[in-house]
């Protein structure tokens, strides 16, 4: 039987260009039939804009209590919004997830925190359907940072050393360090987009697709685009035309 709806998880370090590339697969499944919301964590709910009045300096708490108010947020967000939408056929693409938590604070704080733990306080996330990693060098993403003169992102991991702390975690976390497998690659990639592909990986159930992000904007798109129409088809889940369920407030 056709799976109804799915959730599809964006990560990457700091100026890899997940956001553009989730807000806009959002646009692009939209206009092929499908139903598709975005969401973010943070999440603009109060939970989240505490986190993020933390990482931007303005509100001080001690270290061990932000991974904890990251999981909260997390938990609100995957009851409140991901599962009923998930629910009512619509395909989630959220601008990271539960990954990030544990590459950020497993290895970009001053504190480390075990990642036995930080799974544990986030047991009430569910297992996103596909992870997309976009994968850029640290350097390339905080020079991004620089000429895109971002407002509202936190500085509170944005270094050089930080990040190269962050990646080398997604690439251990997503288990990442080998070339590709061989396996999936018939299923959800096409020629065009196999060179633009660093790594098809399965990792506790979850289909995980690192994209080199160092191409152009419009080249890692198409790939992201093409491979995500692909997994869908090899899931069976359908088109589902029509307006947005106005019933479904994200924030």
């Amino acid at each position: 039987m056709p799976k109804k709806g799915c959730l599809i998880v964006f990560e990457g370090i700091e100026g890899s260009g997940k956001t553009t590339a989730s807000r806009n697969l959002q646009k692009y499944l939209t206009t092929k039939g499908y139903r598709a919301i975005w969401t973010r964590e943070p999440t603009s709910s109060k939970i989240g804009t505490l986190i993020e009045e933390i990482l931007r300096g303005e509100t001080i708490v001690a270290e061990e209590a932000i991974p904890l108010l990251f999981a909260a947020d997390r938990a609100d967000h995957t009851k409140r919004i991901i599962v009923p939408a998930i629910k009512k056929g619509y395909i989630v693409i959220s601008d990271r997830y539960v990954h990030s938590s544990i590459a950020y604070q497993k290895s970009g704080m001053a504190k480390v925190f075990k990642r036995e733990w930080l799974e544990k306080i986030n047991e009430y996330a569910i297992t996103p359907d596909l992870v997309i990693f976009l994968d850029i060098a640290p350097e390339e993403g905080l020079n991004r940072i620089g000429k895109w003169q971002r407002i509202h992102d936190d500085k509170f991991f944005e270094d050089i050393e930080t990040q190269k702390r962050i990646r080398a975690a997604y690439h251990e976390i997503l288990n990442l360090n080998k070339p590709l497998t061989g396996l999936l690659e018939k299923d959800i990639l096409s020629s065009s987009s196999f060179s633009k592909v660093k790594a098809i990986r399965v990792v506790d159930r979850v289909t995980v697709v690192a994209v080199n992000a160092s191409f152009n904007q419009d080249d890692v798109q198409n790939t992201i685009n093409e491979i995500v129409q692909r997994f869908l088809k090899s899931k069976g889940i359908k088109k589902q035309a029509g307006n947005n369920d106005s019933s479904l407030t994200l924030f």
